[in-house]
């Protein structure tokens, strides 16, 4: 049903000329920030992008997914657009990743948030201390290393990555 939503809607858009992925995601986060009228616009867009590769278009379609924006809730569209875009190196869909899987597969919930520490990625080396100190997502316990993700994550904020 989702494809069949997507394709009736790409198939309305009027497209003058392929844009490079890069152009179509701009154009994409401007419709999907613009209002709800041009989010079903913005996921198309998305669509086509991610679809040939694009990891920030990917990222921003499984957040559209996730939040029910531009059309209808889809937890699982959320995760396979998000886990695309973690694949192909999108620091923040590691983190969303990461959290959605957290209570359901704890191992890959912990290579998704090691990835975005990884990447430098400031909220996942925030949350990597917090579970850290307090053992938790399967991390041993300790204050030594809480407090050195939480000093990594200061100096990450001090120079945050552009958003994708």
């Amino acid at each position: 049903m989702l494809a069949a939503w997507l394709l009736a809607a790409a198939l309305a858009t009027p497209v003058a000329a392929p844009a490079p992925a890069t152009d179509v995601t701009v154009r994409a986060k401007a419709l999907m920030r613009a209002g709800t009228a041009s989010q079903p616009q913005a996921r198309v867009l998305f669509a086509q992008a991610a679809g040939q590769g694009s990891g920030p278009a990917a990222y921003y379609l499984g957040l559209m997914f996730k939040n029910g924006m531009g059309g209808p809730q889809d937890g699982a569209a959320a995760l396979h657009w998000l886990e695309q875009a973690a694949q192909r190196g999108v620091a923040p869909a590691m983190f969303v990743l990461a959290n959605m899987l957290q209570d359901s597969d704890a191992a890959r919930a912990r290579y998704w948030l090691d990835g975005a520490c990884d990447l430098e990625y400031p909220e996942a080396l925030q949350q990597k201390s917090v579970a850290v100190g307090e053992g938790r997502m399967g991390y041993a316990h300790s204050e030594e290393q809480a407090a050195l993700y939480l000093k990594m994550a200061t100096h990450a904020m001090g120079h945050r990555a552009a958003e994708p």
